[in-house]
């Protein structure tokens, strides 16, 4: 059933109609920014709810995940993680031997020159995405929603606070606000913690939200009461003409002048039908939430590098996540590697009794860790905001931004070409 959320009734076909798929942070962003451009939008999900990536996220604002994955200092570590010796990462071979280009492209990508390219563009969107997120949080009156904390990283050992030496040069270039804590400075900053570290480092300029989903829903408010439309709809095919697109739900067809596709690790779904696919893989990740008995509670998210898990305080109680799956997007749950890191993290920090099940989070990851976005020169009225792996919460309201303006083709805040889909195409 195709459900309408919105007090204005709008002609889909109309000149600057906008429809944008996919209703997470991004596509949210996406549609909040166009409307204030002008554009007629109209914001489609098959959820009412925010229950995929942008729910799962662990709420961290950080300026820090501009290094990617797939970063010069892997190949000092790929070998341990193939042989499943490292926690963070987990993988089915299978998937890699069917996606063997795709790991290729991945990899070649993990040199100084790429890093200090991608660094730099993603510095852009995030720290844009920080003015944003601080402005509309305000605007959506939910800002005790956003904490100024910064957030830490923890090493057990010298050995692994000197194998962080490369990004925290990466990271200070970038004009990341950071300071080294002894253990005795940690304990003073979260006296709730309960292992000896070695050191950490505190990431000043990161904030955190309490709550993701209620952040994205929040953001869909001011989108719907600024006269936007919302619509529940499960869109299931999709046709380009030189009228613009048709979607067809199961039970209705909608038409559209331009089509925005945010539909993270679910875009290639509608995008093969416009022979557009993306290069895409999956990282999958778990998260858990558990009560707490600690007389004092954590202040901010932590990363435990050698623990393999970071710990957010959240409103429905501190969200455990684990690292990396590398498997197809559908296969069943297995949630092995958050089991593995409980313990760590109970090590840590007193954490009592789970609150609900693991939940399965799937993020979609381009060879090259940078998002697309912006108009496929080949579809002419296809623009696209996807590919953001595991950082679409810190970076979704500057793409969102950044989509209008090229699309208003006003002059962008921020350099676009890195973000170009016609790199893929």
């Amino acid at each position: 059933m195709l459900q309408d959320q919105t007090r204005n009734s709008a002609n889909l076909a109309a000149p600057d109609s906008v429809c944008v798929l996919g209703a997470g942070i991004v596509g949210v962003s996406c549609a909040l920014e166009l409307q204030r451009q002008g554009f007629q939008v109209t914001l489609i999900d098959r959820s009412e709810a925010v229950i995929e990536t942008s729910y799962g996220n662990a709420g961290v604002l950080a300026t820090s995940s501009v290094l990617p994955m797939n970063n010069a200092r892997l190949w000092k570590s790929v070998l341990p993680m193939l042989l499943g010796r490292s926690p963070s990462l987990r993988y089915q071979a299978s998937y890699l031997l069917r996606n063997s280009r795709w790991l290729a492209r991945f990899m070649a990508n993990a040199n100084q020159a790429s890093d200090s390219h991608r660094v730099a563009a993603l510095n852009s969107l995030v720290r844009q995405s920080m003015t944003l997120h601080q402005r509309w949080l305000q605007q959506a009156g939910c800002e005790q929603r956003l904490r100024t904390t910064g957030w830490l990283k923890l090493y057990s050992t010298q050995n692994s606070f000197e194998a962080a030496a490369y990004e925290r040069r990466l990271l200070t270039t970038a004009g990341v606000d950071m300071q080294i804590l002894s253990c005795e400075e940690l304990h003073q900053l979260e006296p709730g913690l309960q292992q000896t570290y070695h050191c950490a480092t505190w990431i000043k300029d990161t904030a955190s939200v309490d709550n993701p989903a209620q952040v994205a829903l929040a953001y869909r408010q001011l989108f719907i009461d600024a006269g936007g439309q919302f619509r529940v709809a499960d869109v299931h095919r999709v046709k380009h003409s030189s009228l613009g697109f048709e979607l067809c739900t199961f039970d209705a067809q909608l038409n559209c002048e331009k089509l925005v596709i945010a539909l993270g690790p679910w875009s290639n779904d509608l995008l093969s039908q416009l022979d557009c696919k993306l290069p895409m893989a999956y990282e999958r990740g778990y998260h858990q939430h558990f009560s707490t008995s600690a007389q004092q509670p954590l202040n901010r998210p932590i990363h435990d590098v050698d623990g393999s898990y970071v710990l957010t305080p959240m409103e429905q109680g501190y969200r455990l996540s684990s690292g990396v799956e590398l498997k197809e997007r559908d296969a069943p749950p297995s949630p092995v590697q958050l089991e593995a890191v409980i313990p760590n993290a109970r090590r840590a920090f007193p954490l009592d009794h789970p609150l609900d099940q693991p939940w399965l989070g799937r993020r979609p990851t381009l060879p090259d860790a940078l998002p697309a976005i912006g108009e496929v020169q080949h579809c002419p009225g296809l623009w696209l905001a996807t590919g953001h792996h595991h950082i679409g919460f810190s970076t979704g309201p500057a793409t969102g931004q950044l989509l209008a303006q090229l699309m208003s083709a006003k002059q962008a805040d921020i350099t676009a070409a890195p973000f170009s889909p016609n790199r893929f195409f």
